[in-house]
């Protein structure tokens, strides 16, 4: 009787674990979040050290790796997509995760301008193909439990995002925080940790190398784990591991799709520069308005908890939305927002006001993040998602990439931080009006249950089923 009880409910063959996948996804954006905060001061430190032995570090070297991450996402998305299509989401995330390892550990080790620039394009790499075989797996569940999984996905970016800055802030400055914990002075510890009061100690290199061993050793963990337990056992929903001309088949059936067409365009294409402006200009923005001062951090670790922060209540908000089918409005006034956001960031002159810019950003920036892979599979065949999912995001990491390295000739950031993100703004503002145009035409959201190019069932992750 216990047995029967027990095996009443079994799950479904080979939905993904979300007790695992979740944390994993937690601690995977923690990863990125502590480089995000920690390496503009990293980099200030190195600088300084340069300096200090009369040598040379470029002051402009975050916005070079920022451009030299998001250049592999040109072909990483695709070639995760067709991975992930051929192996399985489960084995490639795996793998993105423990070749990620290498990162950290020669950030410790030889932190050169050149080796920088090619552990930023490995890191862009390792990242797509992170985020496509994750973001994959992630729709890989019961029918009921879409809006759940996307929820907890995306507010798993939020969470991890939101301790990175303050574990970061906690590591660089251990040497002046660990002895006021000692001596019972809580209070001046959280006010300096929280920035109300100024630490009294500038980081040195040094200081910056326990947060790279930590990370190296996690992200160990994480692929670990995913590789071993990440899914149930079984196929999901009967899938059959497609051959290399299945899945070159797929991507004919995508190209003969004018749905996915305007979706990758106007969202991914003309709104990739839009995540691209704040990724590469932000940190200079904090600097023209106060917020940091090369090492030293005045302020920024506020706006780097605000940009995280609001990625949990985006992401709460994203689980109501997912699973509905939203019409092609939803996916204009995504867009507008962050278009409308970023522009508002760099028009920002006073700290207060970049502030609230960022908190509509941020939010937004989730809803943004979930219209490129689960927005867009709702929309298409179920055999395609993966395939859809890696060119969708091929297509913003190649709008992000032409910005990126167009906006580093184009503008000195130290001077003119705010014209890039002007541009950025312009163009997600095309992408609105164009997918505007699209939606009258031909409706996003089709009343029929048919796609028209494949006569398969369009995945409609709603409650009814798919």
């Amino acid at each position: 009787m216990m047995t029967q009880g027990l095996n009443h409910n079994p799950p479904m063959p080979g939905v993904a674990r979300l007790p695992i996948v979740v944390p994993v996804a937690v601690l995977s954006f923690f990863y990125a979040s502590v480089l995000e905060y920690s390496l503009p001061l990293y980099f200030g430190a190195l600088g300084e050290a340069a300096e200090a032995r009369g040598g040379f570090f470029p002051a402009d070297i975050w916005s070079k790796l920022v451009k030299y991450q998001v250049t592999p996402w040109v072909v990483g998305p695709i070639l995760a997509g067709l991975l992930a299509r051929r192996y399985g989401e489960r084995i490639v995330w795996s793998g993105a995760l423990l070749g990620k390892m290498i990162v950290p550990l020669l950030l410790a080790i030889h932190p050169e301008p050149n080796m920088i620039k090619l552990l930023a394009l490995w890191q862009g790499f390792t990242g797509a193909l992170m985020w496509i075989a994750g973001i994959s797996l992630i729709q890989m569940v019961a029918p009921e439990k879409k809006g759940l999984s996307n929820g907890l996905m995306m507010a798993s970016i939020g969470v991890g995002s939101l301790l990175g800055p303050l574990g970061g802030r906690v590591l660089i400055y251990r040497q002046e925080l660990s002895p006021l914990v000692s001596s019972g002075s809580w209070g001046e510890m959280w006010s300096r940790l929280f920035s109300f009061t100024p630490m009294t100690m500038t980081p040195n290199v040094s200081d910056f190398h326990l947060i790279f061993w930590i990370l190296t050793a996690t992200t160990l963990v994480c692929g670990v784990l995913v590789g071993l337990w990440g899914q149930h056992p079984g196929r999901f929903e009967q899938e059959v591991p497609a051959g290399w001309s299945r899945t070159l088949h797929d991507i004919g059936r995508l190209a003969q799709t004018p749905k996915f067409w305007a979706l990758v365009i106007t969202l991914c294409l003309l709104g990739g520069p839009v995540f691209q402006a704040s990724n590469q200009f932000l940190p200079f923005r904090a600097e023209d308005l106060g917020l940091k001062s090369g090492a030293r951090d005045d302020g920024w670790i506020w706006l780097q908890l605000l940009k995280t922060l609001m990625w949990i209540p985006g992401g709460l908000a994203v689980g109501r939305l997912a699973g509905r089918r939203a019409p092609g409005i939803a996916a204009v006034i995504m867009l507008a927002s962050f278009s409308l956001a970023a522009l508002g960031i760099g028009m920002s002159g006073t700290a207060f006001q970049i502030f609230v810019y960022v908190a509509i950003f941020e939010f937004t920036r989730q809803f943004m993040r979930w219209s490129h892979a689960g927005y867009l599979s709702e929309h298409l065949p179920g055999g395609l998602r993966t395939t859809a999912i890696g060119f969708s995001i091929t297509f913003s990491g190649l709008g992000s990439a032409i910005y990126a390295w167009a906006a580093d000739a184009l503008w000195d950031p130290a001077t003119q931080s705010s014209q890039p993100i002007y541009a950025a703004a312009l163009l997600g503002g095309v992408g609105c009006v164009g997918l505007f145009v699209f939606d009258r035409l031909r409706p996003i959201r089709e009343p029929e249950s048919v796609s028209s190019v494949s006569g398969e069932p369009v995945v409609a992750a709603s409650p009814a089923g798919e």
